[in-house]
């Protein structure tokens, strides 16, 4: 009989250990890739959104409001025929409230601003897509620059960021024309990023992006992923664990610009182009990037652009 070809026990141990070696060596290039692909298609995202802005702003002389309170809506609506939502902005009614119809239809996503629209949301991002309750509507992950002031404070005239509130009236948006960044439109945040939260109930702001009252804006008050906890209205999160969404109850709301890209996120600027900006930004330089007048200091981070 012919000798048969077999493989010994240690030469298959061998080939074993062998292959989980390139296993663990390949793994975290696959990894590495697909995450470069979809920060890459959330930098387009941002790209599209910041277009949109300049496209709005050659069409009305100014940006869009950030959120208005009588009614309300945030940018978001604005910006639906400019994202190729025409259907959505011709349905839509800004001079009613965004949770009552075409808006909201109660306990269900049939309203307007529970219709799915892709460029919401950052492919990285692992939050839930929507809320449920009565007031059904999508989240989503970018947000406009609210500066270096909790929403709600009194304003001043210097140190403003291209969406706020008009001094001393709380509810009056302030319509911004890329005129008064005086600051420079490549030194001034227009855009970032948020995380949406995990749980789908309505009652967590957090991705809220079409709630004037929700997570809609971005500060500078602390630096890209801080540690340090966004402050939320009592009652309007929920606790969780994960370490990048800290969150505390307070009387005067602010969120850091928050993603799940390693190392910090991406940003509009005001001149349309898209960065990537690390979270290890001195705080005050990216404060100062958050002002659109109060002033450019030229020890400004090193940025990653990509346009």
């Amino acid at each position: 009989m012919p000798k048969r070809c077999a493989f010994t026990l240690i030469e298959l141990l061998v080939v074993i250990a062998i292959i989980g070696v390139l296993v663990g060596l390949l793994l975290p290039a696959v990894q590495a890739a697909r995450e470069a692909s979809r920060r890459s298609q959330c930098v387009n995202n941002l790209k599209q959104w910041s277009t949109a802005m300049h496209l709005f702003h050659d069409a009305q002389g100014r940006l869009p409001e950030g959120a208005s309170s009588r009614p309300r809506h945030t940018w978001v609506m604005r910006l639906w025929p400019y994202i190729e939502q025409r259907v959505l902005d011709e349905e839509n009614d800004l001079t009613i409230p965004f949770f009552v119809e075409p808006g909201t239809v109660a306990h269900t996503l049939n309203g307007l601003t529970g219709q799915y629209v892709p460029l919401y949301s950052c492919p990285t991002d692992i939050g839930a897509d929507q809320t449920t309750g009565e007031y059904q509507r999508r989240r989503g992950n970018y947000v406009v620059n609210w500066g270096n002031v909790a929403y709600g404070w009194p304003l001043e005239d210097i140190g403003l960021a291209p969406f706020s509130q008009v001094k001393g009236q709380s509810g009056e948006p302030r319509k911004t024309n890329l005129a008064d960044v005086v600051d420079g439109t490549s030194h001034t945040l227009l855009m970032s990023e948020t995380l949406k939260a995990w749980s789908e109930e309505d009652n967590d702001w957090r991705g809220d992006i079409q709630n004037d009252q929700g997570n809609f804006r971005f500060h500078t008050i602390t630096t890209p992923n801080t540690s340090a906890p966004d402050i939320i209205k009592s009652g309007w999160y929920r606790p969780n664990v994960d370490p990048l969404m800290p969150a505390a109850p307070g009387a005067w709301q602010y969120y850091a610009a928050r993603s799940r890209h390693p190392g910090g996120v991406n940003a509009a600027l005001c001149d349309g182009s898209v960065r990537f900006v690390s979270e290890t930004v001195a705080l005050q330089s990216w404060k100062e990037m958050g002002s659109m007048n109060g002033g450019f200091d030229e020890q400004f981070p090193t940025w990653e652009k990509f346009w």
